[in-house]
């Protein structure tokens, strides 16, 4: 009887982890399929789900820093819209996210940018309803650089 308890409990833990897994991995998915179609290679290793925020690290080349903070935020904004869509109970819907960006300065040495925003604000710049002139002005009054 006990082993049959103990079965129950460890299936119950595993359901309850995969599932919390596959809403995880349906977000990192949404981010890096965004960024994909702008030609912005990234790995699952840049991103960190924390509790109330998603925090995500890219590296530009010299002169385009700014494309990439806008796509990492329009990736983050339509990875939370993707999970509302799926309706899950468990699904990862921070409340803030921050993207930092590594800008090369010179061998060996770089300048990171960091900024962050709303779920919602990275939100309304992926569904175009805030354009990405106007998002910048909004982000770079906290934009940090490292």
């Amino acid at each position: 009887m006990r082993v049959y308890r103990v079965s129950i409990v460890a299936l119950c833990t595993f359901l309850f982890t995969v599932n919390g897994l596959s809403a995880n991995y349906a977000f990192k998915k949404k981010v890096k399929s965004v960024c994909k179609t702008y030609r912005i290679t990234v790995d699952s290793e840049q991103f960190e789900l924390g509790e109330d925020t998603f925090f995500m690290t890219l590296e530009s080349g010299r002169n385009d820093f700014e494309m990439f903070m806008v796509v990492g935020f329009a990736a983050a904004g339509q990875a939370v819209a993707h999970q509302k869509q799926m309706g899950l109970s468990n699904a990862y819907m921070p409340a803030n996210v921050q993207v930092s960006v590594r800008v090369p300065t010179a061998k060996d040495s770089f300048n990171t940018f960091v900024a962050s925003c709303s779920s919602k604000m990275a939100n309304e710049l992926a569904e175009g309803r805030m354009d990405s002139a106007e998002f910048m002005q909004k982000i770079t009054k906290n934009l940090k650089i490292m």
